[in-house]
């Protein structure tokens, strides 16, 4: 039976993958082909979010959180933005920076959380460390693939102008939050094991 609980937050996790090559499928038909897929990929949209939000709030409200569970839901997450990125800078959509970015930011999320575990001793405790900054610069990059499209369709007089807004916000907070992961390993390496 504690196998199938910890099935439930997992299949939501591993829905986002499918979902997100639905998503792509209606960008391209959206913004390549000249289909109408607005309605369809607003809700595909929504549905990647929820998901988002829910496959963690289940698994710790069935007390069945797991180290693979947080692993596959960063890699979903991860999948999704990779995915739709690649998708919408091919149509000019969103620059091509902002992609070497995210890989820049998960690459560093991915060090800087295995050097603090391995400094404060956390082995099978936690998988990943959040700073409060990552986690919204996190969320943008989720969040920057919907919004694109909606404001490409809606707003296009001034999509181009609001999206470069969002994202440099979204880099000057990446770099903050490097400034703080990086700053803290130091601080971990030199004065030994302090709080993160």
């Amino acid at each position: 039976m504690q196998r199938l609980v910890k099935f439930i937050p997992n299949s939501i996790s591993i829905s986002r993958v499918g979902l997100s090559v639905i998503f792509v499928a209606y960008v391209t038909g959206q913004f390549a082909h000249g289909k109408d897929n607005f309605i369809n990929l607003v809700v595909v949209f929504f549905a990647i979010c929820i998901t988002d939000l829910l496959d963690g709030r289940i698994a710790r409200k069935m007390c069945c959180a797991s180290v693979t569970g947080a692993r596959l839901d960063v890699l979903a997450d991860l999948f999704f933005i990779v995915v739709s990125n690649i998708t919408l800078i091919s149509l000019g959509i969103l620059p091509a920076w902002l992609l070497v970015f995210i890989i820049f930011k998960f690459i560093e999320f991915i060090m800087t959380s295995n050097f603090t575990i391995k400094y404060k001793y956390l082995l099978n405790k936690k998988v990943f460390i959040f700073d409060n900054v990552g986690r919204i610069v996190a969320a943008m990059f989720f969040i920057v693939p919907g919004a694109a499209c909606i404001f490409q369709v809606l707003i296009p007089r001034i999509h181009d102008d609001l999206i470069n807004i969002i994202l440099y916000l979204i880099l000057v907070g990446g770099l903050y939050s490097s400034y703080i992961r990086i700053k803290s390993c130091f601080k971990l390496k030199t004065q030994g094991h302090q709080s993160y």
